[in-house]
């Protein structure tokens, strides 16, 4: 039945090769992050392929993944609530454990909740790189880098950053995006060293921005997301070749208008968008280019999503082809709000 999401192996594992070694190449630790596909399964096979582990959004996630052998984990957003250091620390009892931050506040609470639990906390600064979600101020980092000096439980593993792009004019430089968002990274632990302070990490996040951050002298790790799948939004924007994109919405053709066509996916895909484009990829069940002209109602196609993200989110559901035949099912994680 459809719509179903599929997952192509071959794809998968040839995508996690290239980047795996693009990061091996350039002499820069890999992270997996896993916000994407949020699969044990493909988080196990990027592991095993030279990511030096997985970076995650809450601590539920990151025990589902210690649960299949992940032994290094990053929570990789700065979270202020003071109910979730305590998990933080009791998780640091069966895996590494490093915990973005950017508030005093945070670093005193997960401090307190280390010594309580007899651990040591790995924390980064989160640097706000210019798109003003999270993260503090490039300036304001030393002084935070300080305080986690001197708070007991905490050790200080580096800075990181994502580097986002807002923007179709940031799409097209986004070479050059990451490399000026490394380079301020960069800048930033040199300054903390230079205070007595051992900064020794510096990792940079985002796929498409990748190849610059790669550039960039005194980068340790850079955190991707979305490159074992990859997506229809990266094929468009030329970061990959439609033919790499590992996973995929098996739709019906409902009806046909023109130039318009209209799928038993439509409600799933909508708004499954990169946030600097729009729309989807379609090809054949083959993977062969397909025109909107041709296709008749009852046809299927496969439809490269916009963005990852948000199709697995509302279709947990993977199913696992090998050579076009049906081998698997990956449940992606379903996790509760307060997780």
């Amino acid at each position: 039945m459809t719509p179903r999401v599929t997952v192509d192996l071959a794809r998968l594992d040839a995508n996690i090769a290239r980047c795996t070694g693009r990061a091996a190449e350039a002499g820069v630790a890999l992270r997996a992050h896993v916000k994407g596909h949020r699969s044990p399964e493909i988080a196990a096979r990027q592991v095993a392929a030279g990511a030096v582990g997985v970076a995650v959004h809450s601590a539920a996630e990151a025990e589902a993944y210690v649960a299949v052998g992940v032994t290094d984990v990053t929570v990789a957003w700065p979270w202020r609530d003071a109910w979730r250091w305590s998990r933080f620390a009791r998780l640091a009892r069966h895996c590494a454990v490093t915990v973005h931050v950017d508030h005093p506040d945070a670093v005193a609470g997960l401090g307190a909740a280390a010594e309580a639990h007899g651990v040591e906390l790995g924390v980064r600064i989160e640097v706000d790189t210019g798109l003003h979600r999270v993260g503090v101020d490039p300036d304001a980092a030393g002084e935070l880098a300080v305080t986690i000096a001197r708070t007991g439980g905490l050790r200080l593993s580096g800075v990181t950053g994502y580097v986002g792009i807002t923007g179709p004019d940031d799409a097209r430089d986004r070479v050059g995006l990451g490399r000026s968002r490394a380079r301020l990274l960069v800048s930033v632990a040199e300054r903390i060293r230079a205070t007595g302070t051992p900064c020794p990490q510096v990792s940079v996040g985002g796929t498409p921005t990748l190849g610059g951050a790669l550039d960039v002298h005194g980068v340790t790790e850079v955190c991707a997301g979305a490159y074992a799948l990859l997506d229809g939004g990266l094929a468009r924007l030329g970061e990959c070749d439609p033919a790499a994109v590992a996973i995929a919405v098996t739709t019906t053709v409902t009806g046909t208008d023109g130039q318009a066509l209209r799928t038993d996916a439509d409600e799933l895909l909508a708004g499954a968008d990169q946030t600097w484009m729009s729309g989807v990829v379609l090809t054949a069940p083959d993977g062969a280019p397909v025109r909107p002209e041709s296709v008749s109602v009852g046809d299927e196609l496969r439809v490269l999503p916009g963005h990852v993200c948000p199709v697995v989110a509302r279709r947990p559901l993977l199913h696992v082809l090998d050579a076009g035949e049906p081998v698997a099912r990956w449940q992606a994680l379903v996790l509760p709000d307060r997780a």
